[in-house]
């Protein structure tokens, strides 16, 4: 660049650079002097005009000095809905939300009341976070907005409300589903039940309504299997309850074959797992626990569409009667000798009813085994 356009280059940014200082320093100057003039009618001009002017960082702290300073005067009113309002306009939410609201509780009649109000709503629903976040401001902003219908009905604004409020509740659906799958995809089958059952009660009409309603079914189907033994076939249960509801509300859903698959093997399982708890327990408690397998059988059993699992359970039943006869056989060896007559007359008894009943088995042998040691003990105890 040539020696003399250099200077004159740099000498039209110093011009511009002062004068820009000039003009920031006078309007500093005239600032400072509003905020420092005790003409409270001056300093509420001004403060009106930077609102006007959208220079809400500039009105703000002087209406917040005029709303204590004219406290009772006419003019209280249109200061405070102002204020609140450049709260709003700065996205000073929060404040704003809380502002708008004792606006309108202080100035119910006033023509500012309107605004206010559906501006509080407003100061929500703006601070309503992403999915992924806590959705507090949401359910508040759905909250304001119906308060706003309600004290409103006939404003122009309802319609925006109520297209607001289904945009809000949506986003509460979502995260709630959102919540629901989490759970799921984490193996926290009992958490996600009733998350799922959760959404449903709070969001009847959700979009994704049939889905929750499979997915109650296949998160129970998932916990009883992960169940502890005697907790296995209540929790089966619970599946096929789950079904029902399912299929009632939706006879033609295209989950339908996947959760009819849950509760086959639910009413399998039921009848499976009672006769694994009744292993695991204590020998005085077995009994009734085996009949409940040949109860679940008869309920559940004739009601399988797999051929192989509707043999797999009848012989479930006929292991739980043979084991019945084996646990009194148990019980009777290990009674005390004041108890052992009565106990081997048990033991008779239960092998009689299953010869009556299975008078063909696998288990004939030796049950019939069992019996004729059983009467060697009696007439040796009979002696």
């Amino acid at each position: 660049m040539h020696p003399v356009k250099k200077i004159y280059h740099y000498y039209s940014v110093f011009l511009l650079l002062l004068v820009v200082l000039i003009l920031g320093a006078g309007c500093k100057e005239s600032y400072t002097k509003v905020q420092k003039s005790t003409d409270l009618n001056y300093k509420l001009s001004k403060a009106i005009e930077y609102y006007q002017k959208k220079k809400f960082y500039q009105a703000i702290p002087i209406f917040e000095e005029l709303i204590g300073l004219l406290k009772g005067d006419k003019r209280a009113e249109e200061i405070y809905y102002y204020y609140s309002d450049a709260q709003f306009q700065e996205k000073n939410y929060v404040i704003a939300a809380y502002h708008f609201k004792r606006f309108v509780e202080l100035y119910p009649e006033s023509k500012w009341a309107e605004d206010a109000l559906f501006k509080y709503a407003e100061s929500f629903s703006k601070q309503s976070p992403t999915v992924d976040l806590e959705q507090d401001n949401t359910a508040r902003g759905i909250e304001a907005y119906q308060y706003f219908i309600n004290m409103f009905p006939n404003s122009s604004k309802v319609s925006d409300c109520n297209k607001i409020i289904d945009k809000l509740r949506r986003k509460l659906e979502l995260k709630a589903l959102s919540i629901a799958d989490l759970y799921y995809k984490t193996e926290n089958y009992r958490a996600a039940a009733l998350s799922y059952k959760q959404a449903m009660r709070d969001f009847p009409d959700i979009d994704e309504a049939e889905r929750l309603s499979f997915m109650i079914v296949k998160s129970d189907y998932k916990f009883a299997k992960l169940s502890i033994i005697n907790k296995k076939a209540d929790r089966y249960r619970d599946v096929i309850r789950e079904y029902k509801a399912f299929e009632e509300r939706y006879p033609s859903s295209t989950y339908k074959n996947e959760a009819e698959k849950f509760v086959e093997d639910s009413k399998y399982y039921i009848t499976k797992s009672l006769l694994d708890d009744a292993l695991a327990a204590k020998p005085e408690d077995r009994e009734r626990i085996f009949n409940e397998v040949a109860r679940s059988n008869a309920q559940f059993g004739s009601t399988l569409k797999s051929e192989k699992m509707k043999a797999s359970s009848n012989n479930l039943m006929l292991k739980a009667q043979f084991l019945i006869v084996k646990n009194n056989y148990y019980i009777a060896v290990n009674a005390s000798d004041d108890q052992k007559k009565q106990k081997y007359d048990a033991f008779i008894l239960s092998y009689q009813k299953f010869i009556d009943k299975f008078a063909v088995s696998k288990y004939k042998k030796e049950v019939e085994k069992l019996y004729n040691t059983s009467i060697t003990t009696l007439q040796k105890l009979n002696k």
